[in-house]
């Protein structure tokens, strides 16, 4: 055997080759044949090779060493940001690599930096750095994180900002958890945590706010359901951080960010998300648990514990092979409309199951009520009466118009409508879907998450408006977005008797359903507030010639108080089919996630 080490020293090869003649036993003449041709096709090409070599001027910027090694360099490893600016910090006896390993291990205890890129830790750094720079010098065009700045960033600049940016990205590890996204694969863009890091980075505690952090999650979700990270984004991250910072320091300057300001969703791009390829995708389904989506089997809070112990993903709700079997297309079935979170014990219950048979299953098996099972449904967004009758038409309208709603609270902006593809594909089935719903609705009888009202505003016993009936009103529907949502049902009497919202109409300036819906939501904004009635849905439906108004109430986010005419705020919650005034320590426990 040849030590290939010695090849290029001729002395040691000559010793090698006499060794090697001398071991003959009387075979030179072999031997020398044999030398003579490895000398040939091994010795000589691999001394006469010609390594080729690119000379750089020692002016040549660090942007273009790059750009040559990685065009070069195509059979072996690219020559990242990273490598060439650990390079330039040895010559300052600073190992990058090494301060890059120890602040990686500070990121195993959040899930969603699992896997944060060297590069993106950089580009973190480079925007706080630039921001300072010259964002606070009035040269806010300089504010980047492009390859150019990165490798222009001193060394001082980065030990300096890279201790913020860890304070930053653990900021917005919270911020995402809050968000219910809990791994890094459940990131609709990793791009947009570069820019929120650097946020909560520049700005600290003065983000944490209850206000700050309602509006970061606006730009946040304007981002994703807007779809604006899906190109290249270099521009937009350095605009994020000097939009954010000034939005959040001034609200009142009236400048909200560009990202804010573009982010448009089409609806019918809801049938249109079918993968996890889609950021919106991701998005919804982290948005449905965001919004109080509870796990099936326990009807728990969905959070990181729950989330990982209980194997939470995305399921079909009307299972893929009942749809094939009941006619329903692939791309509707598949559909995000059709998807919620879903835990893995009850994934395999759901199987191809339908849906009536499946939620009978989980009642028998969990030893759960029908209407503990219906506010868990409810959470989802999902009609439980079209669920249990299995009528993909009704749940398929009800939780597309849901899903446009919560899109249009989180982004605080109307969704764009308008076109043939801007509206669920059974809409023409809306109305007979409506009328079944409230006919299943009557039969099954008032329960926790259903109430019935004969009118809204007439006492039917004096014949005259009566402010204690809408009051009875008002403090239904907030009972409903302080618990789990519902349906109240106006123009139906306790008995299931339909008396019509037609005895409200001579209290009202015109005597139709736009102007009962008109005082409804007045009456609701003049107790609750404006954000309160962005969460009630009106619908109308005719039956035996007597009109019943159906009130769909969503949970709202935060708790909702309800005024009377006194000024004085009271808060009502729903205990099983009774709307219950909460106070003193019960509001608080409430208020603090436990039961009353």
């Amino acid at each position: 055997m040849f030590p290939l080490d010695i090849i290029l020293d001729s002395d040691k090869t000559f010793d090698w080759q006499m060794s090697y003649l001398e071991s003959s036993n009387g075979e030179m003449a072999e031997l020398a044949k044999n030398w003579k041709r490895f000398v040939t096709e091994i010795i000589k090409p691999f001394n006469n090779y010609q390594v080729p070599v690119i000379q750089l001027h020692k002016s040549t910027t660090k942007e273009a060493v790059c750009q040559v090694f990685e065009k070069v360099n195509t059979g072996g490893v690219t020559l990242t940001i990273f490598e060439l600016l650990t390079a330039t910090y040895a010559a300052e006896e600073f190992k990058l690599r090494e301060d890059w390993d120890r602040r990686r291990e500070e990121f195993k205890k959040y899930d969603i930096l699992d896997h944060l890129q060297k590069t993106e830790f950089l580009q973190i750094v480079t925007l706080l750095s630039t921001y300072d720079r010259y964002a606070l010098a009035d040269g806010a065009p300089g504010v980047s994180c492009k390859r150019r700045e990165i490798l222009r960033l001193p060394l001082g600049e980065y030990k300096k900002w890279a201790r913020i940016a860890m304070d930053g990205l653990a900021r917005a590890a919270r911020f995402f958890r809050g968000e219910s996204m809990f791994q890094r694969r459940d990131l609709p863009y990793a791009s947009q945590l570069i820019p929120l890091a650097a946020i909560f980075g520049t700005l600290g505690d003065i983000a944490e706010t209850f206000q700050n952090r309602q509006r970061l999650s606006r730009w946040y979700w304007c981002g994703v359901l807007g779809e604006l990270y899906g190109g290249s984004t270099d521009t937009r991250l350095a605009n994020d951080i000097q939009d954010c910072v000034a939005w959040l320091r001034h609200p009142d300057d009236g400048e909200i960010p560009r990202t804010v300001r573009d982010a448009q969703f089409q609806a019918g791009r809801l049938l249109a998300l079918r993968t996890r390829i889609s950021a919106a995708y991701k998005g919804l389904y982290a948005l449905q648990m965001k919004s109080g989506a509870r796990e099936f089997r326990t009807g728990a809070a969905i959070d990181n514990d729950a989330y990982v112990d209980q194997g939470i993903d995305i399921h079909h709700i009307f299972p893929r092979k009942w749809c094939e079997s009941h006619g329903v297309s692939a791309d509707v079935a598949n559909c995000i409309v059709n998807k919620t979170a879903i835990d893995a014990h009850t994934s395999r219950i759901i199987r191809g199951s339908a849906p009536s048979r499946y939620l009978l299953k989980i009642q028998k098996d969990e030893g759960m009520g029908c209407n503990f099972l219906d506010r868990v449904l409810r959470s989802h967004d999902i009609d439980p009466n079209a669920l249990r009758h299995d009528d993909f038409k009704s749940f398929f309208n009800d939780r597309f118009e849901s899903l446009i709603q919560q899109i249009e609270q989180i982004m605080g902006k109307k969704v764009n409508r308008g076109t043939d593809g801007d509206a669920s594909p059974f809409i023409e089935d809306l109305g007979t879907s409506k009328f079944d719903k409230v006919i299943g609705l009557i039969e099954s009888g008032e329960r926790d998450t259903v109430e019935f009202k004969a009118t809204g505003r007439k006492n039917l016993y004096s014949g005259k408006k009566d402010s204690q009936i809408e009051w009875a009103v008002v403090k239904t529907l907030c009972a409903f977005l302080n618990s789990d949502g519902g349906t109240l049902l106006v123009g139906v009497g306790d008995d299931g008797s339909v008396v019509g919202i037609e005895e409200d109409f001579p209290f009202l300036k015109f005597g139709n359903t736009d102007h009962w819906s008109l005082w409804l939501m007045n009456l609701m904004v003049q107790s609750t507030g404006p954000v309160a009635a962005t969460y009630l849905k009106v619908y109308f439906i005719e039956i035996k010639e007597r009109t019943v108004a159906m009130v769909d109430v969503k949970p709202s986010i935060s708790p909702v108080f309800a005024a009377g005419k006194d000024g004085h705020k009271e808060f009502f919650v729903r205990t099983g089919p009774a709307t219950v005034r909460l106070e003193g320590d019960d509001l608080l426990l409430f208020l603090k996630g436990a039961c009353p």
